[in-house]
């Protein structure tokens, strides 16, 4: 299945957002962000949603957020954003939440083993969390910035270890790192899928065919897969480009 997810929505307010999506997508990863932050719709979207024939995903809050920060309160502001986000999803009957492993702060570049640290105590909290309410959590790979962390397969092994979290594969991320290949060894622990292309500089979120990425050997490599596809795009009306697609791929791939 094929689904939308963009910032870009998250400007809109909720009930607009729902019915723009719901024209052109049968699932909507809700950025949970800007007017979408999940305390702030979640009575729109109990309300609302039963009249759609949409599902339903959510990428927890994203900037500002910091769950390896080696400042306590910081990262207790941060992991608070989170497992609210997670409290809210459940009660929303949302059942998946992707996240962001931590990042890196100008003293955790120079040591980056507190920041590991860090985001992997965080993690053991989310997971517990997790576990509770039943909400899945993929951990999502990193693009190529001097900040990211997990943007490779082993540092998310890494950080999942102890943990029944499993893993969001973005693989337009993967492709600024060039290891789109070494993801291959941990197929297994996908349970979510973001889409985007771009030309392997840096993270564009360009429409599919419009940067260097090979879909349909990539997609194809990666099977079996049965989460959905998620489109992340700079905006609605350009995303159907990218849809119609990866729709054509998926389609060749049978």
């Amino acid at each position: 299945m094929i689904a939308i997810s963009s910032p870009h929505l998250s400007r809109w307010d909720f009930p607009y957002a729902l019915g723009r999506v719901a024209e052109h997508y049968q699932a909507w990863e809700i950025v949970a962000e800007g007017r979408h932050l999940l305390r702030e719709i979640v009575a729109d979207f109990l309300a609302l949603t039963p009249s759609y024939d949409l599902q339903y995903s959510v990428h927890a809050p994203l900037s500002d957020i910091n769950i390896g920060a080696i400042n306590p309160r910081l990262r207790e502001a941060s992991l608070g954003e989170i497992t609210e986000c997670l409290e809210m999803a459940h009660r929303m009957g949302v059942d998946l939440v992707t996240m962001h492993p931590g990042f890196l702060s100008p003293l955790t570049r120079l040591d980056r083993e507190t920041a590991v640290r860090a985001t992997k105590d965080s993690l053991r909290r989310i997971d517990a969390l997790s576990q509770e309410l039943g909400v899945r959590v993929a951990l999502e790979n990193m693009p190529n910035m001097p900040v990211s962390m997990g943007k490779t397969p082993q540092e998310l092994l890494l950080f999942l270890e102890g943990t029944s979290l499993d893993v969001c594969f973005d693989l337009g991320h993967a492709n600024t790192v060039g290891n789109i290949e070494d993801f291959l060894t941990i197929k297994d622990r996908f349970i979510n899928m973001h889409v985007h292309d771009n030309v392997g500089d840096w993270d564009r979120h360009l429409v599919i065919g419009e940067g260097n990425i090979d879909f349909r050997r990539w997609l194809k490599a990666f099977l079996p897969y049965s989460g959905r596809y998620v489109i992340e795009a700079r905006e609605l009306e350009r995303s159907l480009l990218s849809r119609d697609r990866l729709a054509a791929v998926l389609a060749s791939l049978d």
